[in-house]
């Protein structure tokens, strides 16, 4: 199986690549999802009917839309962050507390493990948006380990070759925005 291919099961049982998709290997500031993008954005979401939440986080809690590929971190009703088809953004006061794995973990289950919503072929990443992915895609993989699942040798051995770490040009520094991409391709 070639990198690219889009295997069925949990985001722990994914390469990276297969996880969040080609888009990791160019990383550009034009892929960062604007305040004005976002609002707009917000704007569908709250049309949206939303199931009950898949993940509490106290203060916070992540729903997924009863239709298409969306899901969303709401803090007293009110949504904050979202991954809307290709879209990941995080409102800038919960920006740097780690909100966004749990949200791009959401949307992968989703969409079936990984972070591709169907029809698109490749999305595109700032670089803190793919650090973002890839915190998530180790978070994952590190709670499979935990549960004693078994993760494919592949995955812990390209785990092993890049892990995270706060030199890591995978992960944010403190200044950084958290979680943000956009789609760039779609099939036809």
């Amino acid at each position: 199986m070639n990198d690219l291919a889009a295997p069925q099961g949990a985001a722990w049982q994914r390469s990276f690549i297969a996880f969040a998709g080609a888009g990791i290997r160019h990383p550009s500031e034009l892929m960062r999802v604007s305040d004005d993008e976002a609002a707009s954005l917000l704007a569908r979401l709250a049309g949206l009917a939303w199931q009950a939440p898949l993940t509490d986080l106290g203060r916070y809690t992540i729903c997924q839309a009863t239709t298409g590929y969306s899901s969303a971190l709401f803090r007293d009703e009110r949504i904050v962050g979202f991954y809307h088809g290709s879209y990941l953004w995080i409102a800038a006061r919960q920006r740097g507390a780690g909100l966004s794995i749990p949200l791009i973990l959401a949307a992968a289950q989703q969409r079936g493990g990984g972070c591709l919503p169907p029809g698109v072929v490749q999305q595109g990443y700032s670089r803190a948006g793919l650090a973002a992915h890839r915190a998530a895609h180790h978070s994952a993989i590190k709670s499979a380990q935990a549960q004693g699942l078994a993760v494919p040798p592949a995955v812990l051995a390209e785990l092993s070759t890049r892990p995270p770490g706060r030199n890591s040009p995978f992960l944010p520094q403190p200044s950084q925005e958290l979680g943000t991409c956009k789609k760039s391709s779609t099939a036809f």
